[in-house]
């Protein structure tokens, strides 16, 4: 009988053995290479492995003290959770109802430089502020799915939709890190000049002025 395919990335079926064998439930082993607990146990079952019964799983319950003594002794929670195969928020959860008090995120940074750790990187980092930056031409630049995206298109899509190939997104006041929706002007790549720009930018002047006017009328 055939293999079954199985969709997306492969799975790691060195790796999964390998965690199910340490006591990782097939639930954990498919939550950390990010597989459905179906697949894994698809791929245990064709290699041999004999799957515990649920009974057999809970013969062997993780001691919270443990888990404590881990913790307190400057393990991560990430780290925890590889080693006795129970999600982070299943040891948090453990930990805050022992009483523990846990590590700020700079005090876990801190800690894990001093025991050497290799810090992650983009989303995975504790201190990630969301892939903000801004380029050598003024454009702010976010990170979205592990993409670099220009900032000014993903507000403007995500008020009007998707921007029509050949168009550019403009600065009506010039200031390219000023990306505020009212800021910002669809127009095709030929129109972009300086002849052309022009109406929209009379457009939002008057809009300003009359918001100028309001505001000096409510002072009264």
């Amino acid at each position: 009988m055939k293999d079954k395919p199985v969709r997306g990335k492969a799975v790691d079926v060195v790796r999964a053995i390998e965690l199910y064998n340490q006591g990782c439930s097939i639930n954990e082993v498919g939550r950390q290479l990010g597989h459905h607990h179906g697949v894994i146990a698809y791929h245990l079952y064709r290699n041999g492995i004999q799957v515990r019964t649920q009974s057999e799983s809970q013969t062997k319950p993780i001691d919270t003290q443990s888990l404590i003594d881990k913790y307190q002794q400057g393990a991560s929670l990430n780290e925890i959770s590889e080693e006795v195969g129970l999600t982070n928020q299943a040891i948090f959860q453990r930990l805050i109802k022992a009483g523990v008090k846990t590590r700020t995120i700079s005090e876990g940074v801190k800690l894990a430089h001093q025991r050497g750790r290799i810090s992650q990187r983009g989303e995975d980092n504790p201190l990630w502020k969301g892939g903000r930056s801004i380029d050598k031409d003024g454009y702010v630049s976010v990170r979205i799915n592990g993409n670099q995206h220009a900032e000014h298109r993903v507000v403007w899509e995500q008020a009007h939709g998707v921007i029509p190939t050949g168009w550019v997104i403009h600065h009506l006041n010039g200031v390219r890190d000023d990306n505020r929706l009212e800021n910002l002007c669809a127009m095709s790549r030929k129109r972009h000049s300086p002849g052309e720009i022009i109406k929209p930018h009379q457009e939002r002047i008057r809009q300003l002025e009359l918001a100028i006017y309001n505001l000096k009328k409510e002072a009264k």
